[in-house]
């Protein structure tokens, strides 16, 4: 690449282990050492030769140029795209530490970080590993924009069980019943086989739906990255919440001069 050329690019992990570096130096301390074989990530040239700047967690990190393969696909500026892109080499993934460095329960620590290796920053998502505390964030911080419950048996078991949501009518709004989900959403499930203290069992990303059919990306699905389908009225979906992507964000102004730099 031109090192004149400020422009973000898909780069692509070539090592099975590449430290990510919080300076652009060897010497400096790593964000995490796990980013795997493949995965796909925004570069571009920083002030020091042989190494880009990339984002983890949200925030600006660095990597060795050496590997990672620059590719010629352009880089669109709507995050949701670039997260439908960047997530293709993530499928069957199985280990949780893969994503950010996080261990545990992984399926909202997933999607948190698809949308944070896109660019969305930590304030605009849930950023959570609890599938209830991100339903909570959807409908109550003004952050978001907002969450569509589709059953009433489920809302009401959630505004039982967590008084921020005490400020939701317990029927389901008209607003509520007519929302078609989107590529990018957050859908959160309630398994039918769920023990009665569960209120919230998984939570994936809406990758695209048609008539009848929702189609998912998932975290923790079985175990690894895995791509799913449901029908819309499944009673197993308990809602959807939906992150301000529409924002300066989309530009990556938290970047500062990334604001500039898409292609």
């Amino acid at each position: 690449m031109n090192p004149t050329n400020m422009t973000w690019q898909y780069g692509q992990v070539r090592s099975n282990a590449l430290n990510v570096r919080r300076e652009p130096s060897r010497k400096a301390r790593r964000w995490n050492n796990v980013w795997p074989m493949n995965r796909l990530v925004l570069v571009k040239p920083c002030t020091v030769d042989g190494w880009y700047e990339t984002l983890y967690r949200g925030e600006l990190a660095y990597v060795m140029s050496d590997f990672i393969k620059l590719l010629n696909e352009p880089v669109p500026e709507n995050i949701v795209e670039r997260m439908m892109f960047m997530v293709l080499p993530e499928n069957s993934r199985s280990k949780s530490i893969y994503f950010n460095g996080y261990g545990g329960k992984w399926c909202h620590r997933f999607v948190d970080w698809l949308a944070m290796n896109a660019g969305m920053t930590p304030e605009l998502l849930p950023n959570t590993s609890n599938c209830g505390k991100g339903i909570v964030w959807f409908a109550t911080n003004n952050s978001s924009g907002g969450f569509s419950f589709k059953s009433s048996e489920c809302k009401a078991r959630m505004i039982r069980s967590y008084p921020a949501l005490d400020i939701l009518p317990c029927e389901l709004t008209a607003e509520e019943s007519a929302y078609v989900p989107q590529s990018g959403d957050y859908v959160y499930f309630r398994w039918k086989n769920a023990a009665k203290a569960v209120n919230v069992s998984h939570v994936g990303i809406v990758a695209s739906i048609d008539k009848a059919t929702v189609f998912t990306w998932e975290g923790n699905a079985g175990g690894k990255v895995a791509q799913r389908s449901y029908p819309l009225d499944s009673r197993e979906i308990v809602g959807y919440g939906r992150p301000v992507y529409d924002t300066p964000s989309e530009q990556l102004s938290h970047f500062g001069t990334l604001a500039h730099c898409y292609i």
